[in-house]
């Protein structure tokens, strides 16, 4: 009678292998993040063609990290992709800016809804740290656009709605790019200052429908900016 062999033990994947995996993403998303900021920030202009191999020099990585960057950031409307003719930043047409901030009114307002109802003291004192830095700020720097976007990303985290807060930061980095591309700058610094507080207050009062108003006004008051300049 033939003797039953032992069951085969899973191999599990050799160590090795995990840490060439865990480069490969790690370099995929540093050149995911610089070009994407390249292209927020206007510095790879709306129409641009993208090389891979000019990105790959420039960034100092391989082909590879940066293909797959471009398929990332095509899904967030920052590249097209066009089979036979290549990779292009993705063109901004007049009648985006609307459609853009409509969307993003929609999503930070009920953004600052639910924040209202889940933030927490320590996430409270991390908008006040960003509200008082504000103060600091020298007028159109660039450190003005960055603590905006953490301002709105730190009111999205909030509300623990991981769905909600991919796509208030895909809308928000659509409406920093019209703002670079317009030639447009942050409102003055005693104004912003002035919106932040309002939604800061509401939030720490768990007053969501008056949190929701303010961050109304304040992207309207952005709308406008950009608008003016377009």
């Amino acid at each position: 009678m033939a003797r039953k062999g032992r069951p085969k033990t899973p191999r599990s994947p050799r160590p090795g292998r995990k840490r060439m995996a865990g480069t490969a993403q790690l370099f995929s998303d540093l050149a995911y993040g610089q070009i994407k900021e390249m292209i927020i920030s206007a510095k790879l202009p709306p129409g641009s063609l993208l090389t891979e191999g000019e990105l790959a020099a420039q960034l100092g990585l391989g082909r590879m990290p940066v293909r797959e960057a471009m398929q990332r950031l095509a899904q967030e409307d920052l590249v097209m992709i066009l089979p036979r003719k290549g990779s292009f930043v993705h063109p901004i047409q007049v009648e985006d800016l609307q459609k853009i901030f409509e969307l993003r009114v929609t999503l930070e307002c009920l953004s600052c809804e639910l924040a209202a109802e889940r933030i927490t003291d320590e996430e409270l004192e991390g908008l006040d740290a960003l509200f008082e830095k504000v103060d600091t700020l020298a007028e159109g720097s660039e450190e003005h656009v960055r603590i905006d976007r953490a301002f709105h990303r730190a009111i999205a985290a909030a509300t623990r709605n991981e769905y909600l807060q991919r796509a208030v930061d895909r809308t928000l980095n659509l409406a920093i790019r019209l703002l670079y591309v317009s030639g447009s700058r942050m409102a003055k610094v005693g104004e912003i200052a002035e919106e932040y507080r309002r939604v800061l207050d509401a939030l720490r009062r768990r007053d969501g429908k008056a949190a929701a108003e303010a961050m109304r006004a304040h992207i309207e008051e952005f709308r406008k900016k950009v608008r003016s300049a377009v």
